[in-house]
C-alpha cells in the first residue's frame, strides 16, 4: 500500500474520532499504530505464525517481514536486505520472486524481495528489529524543523511530503494489523488512530472510485457510511457541466463549493437525484477496502439501488 496505492486525504472528512491532522497527531498516531502492531506479534503463539492470512499468498510471519522491511527503508536501510547490520553476512544475496500468482507488478516484486529477504530471521528476532527501527523513526520524527509538507526519505528512492508519508503507513501498518488480527481470530484496534485514518481516507475515496471506476448517470448520489467504533460518512453528487460532462461533487467536507459564472448549469437543468445510502462496520468497511474480502462476503445495509450498492462495493478497494 505504501508506494503504487490511492492518494488518500483524510483531511476535513466527516469522522469520529477526528484523524490525526498535524505533526505531533501523527508522531503520536504512529507510535500508537506501530505498537499496537508489536503487541498483537506478542501474542501469537509459534504455530499461529505460519497461519495464511486474508492477504493472498502471506502468512502471519509475512506480514511482520513486510513491516520491518518498509520500516528499515525508511530509516535508510539497503534493498533487499539478507543480514543483520552487525556484519553478521556482509555480502547481498539475490532474492528468488518467480511468478507467484499474488505479485502481479514491478512494486509487488520489490514487496515481496523484502518478506523474502528475512525469511530466515525468526518471530523473534524480526520483533526485535522492529523495535529498534521504531525508535530511530521516532527520533527522526521529533526534528523539530518537520513540517506535514517537508520532503523525507520514502522507498524505491523516492521523496515524499511527511505527512503524506505518515498517513500512507498509518494505513498501510494497521491493515497489517488485522490481517494478523484475523487469521487468529482476535478482533481489536478498530477504534485506534489506524482505524480511523484508514477510515477516513476510504470515506474520501468514495468519489473518485465512483466517478472513475463506476461511471454513474448524473442524479447519482451515493452515501457512504462507518457505523462504528469509527463513525463516519462520506459522499458524491454525480452532475453534468454547461457542456454536458459529468463533474462528481464531494459531500460532508464542510466546505462551499464554488463556481465559475456559467460553469454549472441551472438546478432545473440537471436530472431528478436518486439516492443510494451504503452502512457498514468500520471492520466490514476496512477489510473490503483492503481487498481482504469480497463483497458477497461482506455485511452491509443498503438504503437505495441495490445494484449500484454493489458496483460501489466491488469497486471499493485502495490497496494496489
Amino acid at each position: 500500500m505504501l508506494a503504487g496505492g490511492p492518494v488518500v486525504s483524510v483531511v476535513g472528512m466527516v469522522v469520529h474520532p477526528s484523524p490525526p491532522a498535524d505533526v505531533p497527531s501523527l508522531i503520536e498516531a504512529y507510535r500508537t499504530v506501530l505498537g499496537g502492531f508489536v503487541d498483537t506479534c506478542d501474542g501469537l503463539r509459534p504455530a499461529e505464525w505460519d497461519l495464511p492470512t486474508a492477504c493472498a499468498g502471506w502468512t502471519a510471519r509475512d506480514h511482520l517481514a513486510h513491516v520491518v522491511h518498509i520500516e528499515d527503508q525508511l530509516t535508510g536501510g539497503e534493498h533487499p536486505i539478507s543480514g543483520w547490520a552487525d556484519g553478521s553476512r556482509s555480502e547481498q544475496e539475490e532474492i528468488e520472486v518467480g511468478r507467484p500468482e499474488h505479485v502481479r507488478n514491478s512494486f509487488g516484486v520489490w514487496i515481496e524481495e523484502g518478506v523474502r529477504a528475512r525469511a530466515e530471521h525468526s518471530p523473534e528476532d524480526l520483533l526485535a528489529e522492529l523495535r529498534g527501527l521504531i525508535d530511530v523513526r521516532v527520533a527522526q520524527m521529533y526534528d523539530p524543523d518537520l513540517e506535514l509538507d517537508t520532503s523525507v526519505r520514502s522507498v524505491q528512492g523516492d521523496q515524499m511530503p511527511f505527512g503524506k508519508l505518515t498517513v500512507l503507513r498509518l494505513c498501510d501498518v494497521w491493515v497489517h494489523t488485522q490481517d494478523i488480527r484475523g487469521v487468529v481470530d482476535r478482533p481489536g484496534l478498530l477504534d485506534s488512530p489506524g482505524a480511523v485514518v484508514f477510515t477516513a481516507a476510504v470515506l474520501g475515496a468514495l468519489p473518485d472510485v465512483v466517478a472513475r471506476r463506476i461511471d454513474p448517470p448524473a442524479g447519482t448520489v451515493v452515501i457512504l457510511e462507518s457505523t462504528g467504533p469509527v463513525t463516519g460518512r462520506g459522499g458524491v453528487r454525480i452532475t453534468t457541466d454547461t457542456d454536458g460532462e459529468q463533474v462528481a461533487h464531494e459531500l460532508f467536507t464542510g466546505h462551499v463549493e464554488e463556481h465559475e459564472e456559467g460553469d454549472a448549469p441551472a438546478a432545473e437543468d440537471q436530472p431528478e437525484e436518486s439516492v443510494t445510502t451504503i452502512s457498514l462496520s468500520t471492520h466490514e468497511l476496512t477489510r473490503r477496502a483492503a481487498g481482504r474480502q469480497s463483497t458477497q462476503e461482506t455485511a452491509y445495509h443498503v438504503h437505495g439501488d441495490e445494484d449500484l450498492a454493489r458496483q460501489v462495493l466491488d469497486a471499493l478497494v485502495l490497496t494496489p
